[in-house]
């Protein structure tokens, strides 16, 4: 893939000791990179930089373009409440074109940035009568009418029911195939399942970074539940016989669990663990493979170096 944007070496330091540190990552076109960390890890201040709503003491951002627009939507975005959301839509428009081409803006775009936020049925209604999370879609929807090559979302799904958390998905999912998006959001689950790079920081510094794939894996244990469809016709310790390599764990009569002592050995062993098994196999699952558990491995695992 092609970088869309490069940070080297960016250091914000505030009085109190928050900011950032040494921060370098790369960003791909069309696609997600998430930034993921504790409250106070410095994570808004990186992205007010690369938006140009601060200055570094150190170290440069890089954009493929020189005249990359870049759109930038916070967690909580503020509007003027008399506006209604077309208008709101429409003036982030114009304020996004030159002079000569705002002529040719037409209602319709804006419009068309509001329908695919989901706020299309209240495009004429005035900001002050919106929830939390319909000023969220707003902020994405006023972004996203620019066109940015770069947009950057602050906790986007935050103050989301379930309904709008699938939608805002459905939204970065379609847009990643046209723009760099960088994503930042306490809803692991939601990172999951849209991050195509993540970086984790806390305090200010990277602690670690990689594809989602790697994230999730790193510091793992080789263990998996497996789920059967009937109680298993050996026990663990004649399972132990069969397969030394594997320690099997009988937490029900239909749920078995299986640890090897590495990934190398799992990859040599498993299919044989569960055909031992003799049973119907309803689910293998890879123990604590989801981000949140991922993320606090990670963190506690800086936490005691």
């Amino acid at each position: 893939m092609t970088a869309a944007l490069k940070v080297g070496d960016l250091t914000r330091i505030y009085p109190g000791g928050g900011g950032i540190r040494g921060i370098d990552f790369t960003a791909d076109e069309r696609a997600v990179t998430a930034v993921i960390g504790p409250n106070g890890a410095g994570k808004t201040v990186l992205f007010s930089i690369i938006a140009g709503l601060a200055r570094p003491e150190s170290g440069t951002v890089e954009f493929a373009s020189p005249n990359a627009r870049v759109a930038y939507c916070p967690d909580v975005p503020q509007f003027e409440s008399w506006l209604t959301a077309l208008e709101v839509v429409e003036i982030s428009l114009a304020m996004s074109r030159r002079r000569e081409d705002r002529a040719r803006i037409v209602r319709e775009t804006a419009r068309e940035a509001l329908e695919a936020c989901g706020l299309g049925s209240v495009k004429d209604r005035r900001v002050a009568d919106f929830s939390r999370g319909m000023l969220q879609r707003l902020g994405i929807a006023a972004a996203l009418v620019t066109d940015p090559e770069i947009l950057i979302l602050d906790e986007p799904n935050s103050a989301l029911d379930p309904i709008g958390r699938a939608d805002v998905r459905g939204i970065i999912t379609a847009q990643k195939r046209h723009r760099c998006i960088l994503l930042s959001s306490h809803m692991l689950s939601e990172v999951e399942q849209l991050a195509d790079h993540i970086v984790v920081i806390d305090q200010g510094r990277v602690i670690t970074q990689g594809t989602t794939a790697s994230i999730l894996t790193e510091g793992i244990a080789p263990v998996w539940a497996i789920r059967l469809g009937a109680p298993a016709q050996i026990s663990a310790a004649d399972l132990a016989v069969a397969v030394p390599e594997a320690r099997f764990e009988f937490d029900a009569d239909m749920l078995c669990t299986v640890r090897f002592p590495s990934f190398e050995s799992a990859a040599e062993h498993l299919v044989t663990a569960l055909q031992n098994l003799r049973a119907p196999i309803i689910e293998v699952t890879l123990r604590d493979r989801d981000l949140d558990a991922s993320f606090a491995r990670i963190i506690q695992n800086q936490e005691h170096r």
